[in-house]
């Protein structure tokens, strides 16, 4: 109790000389213990900072782009379900051999040969070739191509050779011709059937 009876006994420049020297310690010991701690914690963070930042920026931007990637994946998906339409599975090849032994007859011709051959395995589908050998027309053969063509499935016509002209009923000419068909077939699983 002296001690702050002797302070308060003193002229006042000195009064607020002491506590002017009070206050700057506790405001060095604030500085020294408690300030200057945590500003180089923050200024060590600050990089980390900038880095999710530039992160949330980033997926900000994809998030914008969502609804334009929402419609690109619908739209591949139904270009992936036509496609698949396109490749017919197992189970459905003996039908598209029988559909395209049909069109053959409806067109008028008369089929000699219809051979499916062995399955040529590729990445994600397998070849189905056919060799036939039919007699009639080239209007017919020319008809007969043609609605293999519009099937929905896909039909590849090739090697196509004519021969033998010969004179039929009326004035068109029969002619023999062989060709091979080749259809194809998706694999789920590349290396299974």
């Amino acid at each position: 109790m002296d001690f702050i009876e002797t302070i308060l006994r003193l002229k006042s420049a000195t009064k607020v000389l002491i506590l002017l020297l009070i206050l700057g310690g506790v405001v060095v010991l604030y500085w020294q213990f408690f300030y200057r701690p945590v500003i180089k914690e923050v200024r060590s963070l600050e990089p980390e900072l900038a880095r999710l930042k530039a992160e949330l920026s980033t997926k900000k931007a994809i998030i914008k782009e969502k609804p334009r990637y929402e419609a690109e994946l619908e739209e591949t998906r139904h270009k992936l379900i036509i496609a698949l339409k396109q490749l017919p599975d197992k189970s459905e090849i003996p039908s598209l051999l029988e559909n395209i032994s049909a069109l053959g007859k409806a067109s008028g011709l008369e089929f000699i040969l219809f051979r499916p051959q062995n399955e040529v395995s590729k990445n994600f589908y397998a070849e189905i070739p056919v060799d036939i050998k039919v007699k009639g027309s080239y209007k017919d053969t020319v008809a007969f191509f043609d609605k293999v063509s519009k099937m929905p499935r896909i039909v590849n016509m090739s090697n196509i050779a004519m021969s033998s002209p010969k004179r039929g009923p009326g004035e068109d000419m029969i002619l023999a011709i062989s060709c091979n068909a080749t259809t194809y077939k998706f694999i789920e699983k590349a290396g299974t059937q």
